[in-house]
C-alpha cells in the first residue's frame, strides 16, 4: 500500500508556510515534527475550524493549530486495524510510525480504496452506490 502521500514541517513552522506547502504539494494535512518524531497533524479540517475566519493565525506557529499526539497506526498493524481507527476517529489520515516515534509514512482514505480496488477490482467497482440499497430478489421472469 503506498503510505509516501505526507509533507513534514518541523515545529515551529508558520502556519501560512505549512498551507502554502499543502497546496503546493495538493495534499490534506501536514506531519509536524520535532527531529525525526511526530508530534502533531495539521488537516484542512484544522484549517476550516481555526484559521480561515481568523486571519492572525497565518502567521502563528503551526503547533498552536495543530492536533497534537495524532492517533497512529504501526507498519505491522492490519489494515482493518486502521479503518477502525479512522472510521472511529472520523480521520481521513492515520500516520504509520515505528516503535521509536518516527515516521514510516501515512495512510489515507484514498490509500486504502486504490488497495482495496486494486486486490479485488470485481467487488469494489460492482458495488451499488448505497451498498444497504441493493436488492433483495433479483428482478424479471
Amino acid at each position: 500500500m503506498d503510505l509516501s502521500a505526507y509533507i513534514t514541517v518541523e515545529t515551529g513552522t508558520r502556519v501560512s508556510d505549512v498551507l502554502r506547502r499543502m497546496r503546493a504539494q495538493r495534499h490534506n494535512c501536514a506531519l509536524v515534527t520535532k527531529g525525526d518524531r511526530l508530534i502533531g497533524i495539521f488537516t484542512d479540517r484544522d484549517v476550516l475550524r481555526k484559521v480561515v475566519d481568523a486571519p492572525a493565525t497565518w502567521e502563528a506557529p503551526v503547533d498552536r493549530l495543530m492536533t497534537p499526539a495524532p492517533q497512529t497506526v504501526r507498519p505491522d498493524d492490519q489494515v482493518g486495524h486502521a479503518l477502525d481507527l479512522m472510521n472511529a476517529g472520523h480521520y481521513r489520515n492515520m500516520p504509520v510510525v515505528d516503535d521509536g516515534g518516527r515516521i514510516v509514512g501515512n495512510l489515507t482514505q484514498f490509500a486504502i480504496i486504490k488497495f482495496l480496488s486494486d486486490r479485488f477490482p470485481q467487488a469494489v467497482y460492482n458495488l451499488p452506490p448505497e451498498p444497504e440499497l441493493a436488492a433483495k430478489a433479483r428482478d424479471g421472469a
